[in-house]
């Protein structure tokens, strides 16, 4: 399984423990999965704290040289971690990410009437190319 994470920069930590966790927790029990996720705030820095210690098992998609943010590698399963580098747009890094992935975990929290986010149009492609989207409602420990 390669589980792209994704979601708002400004997710809020109780939304991140009661929509992300949960299903975070059941992946990690799978015996073959990856977790690709890219640099920015709010989310993506969320998951990267929370497998830092959890596994090897993740692909960081950044744009440039150098992640903008990636967790501390002192003592943790960071320093095994892969690094996708040097896209040049946060859309193109999202498409890599999205072409590399087979399942998303995904929430939407910011998408208005006037405005459609970026995570919305990311979920919306993901949906559109046949990846299968994680809930915890969709995702049991019988289907681990």
């Amino acid at each position: 399984m390669n589980l792209y994470v994704f979601g708002n920069g400004n997710l809020a930590f109780s939304d991140f423990l009661s929509y992300y966790v949960p299903v975070l927790n059941l992946v990690l029990e799978i015996k073959d999965h990856q977790f690709l996720v890219c640099d920015f705030r709010g989310t993506d820095t969320l998951v990267m704290e929370f497998l830092k210690s959890r596994t090897q098992n993740v692909t960081v998609f950044h744009i440039g040289e150098r992640p903008r943010y990636l967790p501390d590698r002192y003592r943790t399963d960071v320093s095994k971690w892969r690094l996708s580098s040097s896209f040049l747009s946060d859309r193109t890094r999202d498409d890599a990410a999205i072409a590399a992935c087979d399942h998303f975990l995904a929430f939407d929290a910011n998408s208005t009437e006037a405005r459609v986010s970026g995570t919305a149009q990311n979920i919306a492609r993901c949906l559109e190319l046949g990846r299968v989207r994680l809930a915890p409602e969709r995702l049991s420990r019988t289907a681990v």
